[in-house]
This record gives C-alpha cells, structure tokens and sequence, in this order.
C-alpha cells in the first residue's frame, strides 16, 4: 500500500516540476515513478530508507556535479593550467551489474573524470580523472558515491 502512494506521489510531483499539469506529464511521472521504485526495490531494508537513500545519493551527486564544474571551470579560465591526469583504480563494493554500471555512469557524468571499465573479476572500477593533486581524494570521491548507491541497491 505504501508502495502505491510513493508511486502516485512521484507521478504527481512529476507535473508540478515541469509546470504543467496535462495527462502526458502524470504518464511520464508515473512511468519515472515506476523506474525509480524498481531500482530502491532490489536493495535490502525498509522501503522509505531505500527512498532516503537514493535522495542521498541524488544531492550528493548533484552537490559533487556543482564541485567538479567550478574545478574545471577554474581550471578552464587559468592563462596556464597546470593539469594532474593519472588513471585510479577503486576496489569495488557493489556486486550488481546495475549498481556498478550506475556508478560508471555517475562518475563519467562529473566533468574530468570518466569510468574507463571494470576488472575481469568485477573488483576494481578503472577511471581517468585530472585536476586532483591528491589520488587517495579520487579514489574516496567514488567511494562515497558507491556506498550512496549501495544505500538503494545491492
């Protein structure tokens, strides 16, 4: 029952962010709706915490999204931009290929870093990333957006 009100919640909320209340945005809200409640319903814990969770991970997300704009922006308006390419590796905790692809894809959205692939053995999370003087803050950028996701999915 509770499921069911998220749905319609979501479906509704759908319309009042696009500023138009028709029968196609209520179909589009819904059909998000329904995307949204099947990625929160493979993870372990209550509903509403999995809900939480992925609200976590979307302001995180768009918090380090904001983050690494200002960087490269920063770095695009410098007469001489010193850059620190490198190429980390992250040990990985997700199991799934949908967790796993989701984070590839979260950290390929931020600008200067991009998902580069995944072990053979599916332990470790290969990217390219610059403008970090220090590695071990990459590597802890994508572990903390990888245990965001694990609060949702796993």
């Amino acid at each position: 029952m509770r499921q069911i009100f998220v749905l319609l919640l979501f479906a509704l909320l759908w319309p009042v962010l696009v500023g138009e209340l028709t029968a196609y945005n209520l179909l589009v809200g819904g059909a998000l709706a329904l995307v949204l409640l099947s990625a929160v319903r493979s993870g372990g814990g209550s509903f509403a915490g999995r809900v939480w969770a992925f609200v976590r991970f979307l302001g995180a997300f768009l918090w380090e999204l904001l983050r690494a704009n200002v960087l490269i922006a920063i770095l695009a308006l410098r007469p001489r931009p010193t850059f620190y390419p490198y190429i980390i590796a992250v040990p990985l905790r997700l199991q799934s290929d949908a967790a796993i692809s989701l984070l590839s894809a979260t950290i390929t959205l931020l600008p200067g870093t991009v998902a580069m692939g995944v072990s053979g053995d599916r332990k470790l999370l290969y990217a390219h990333a610059i403008n970090l003087e220090d590695v071990a803050t990459a590597r802890d950028s994508v572990t903390q957006m990888e245990t965001h996701i694990m609060g949702f999915m796993r």
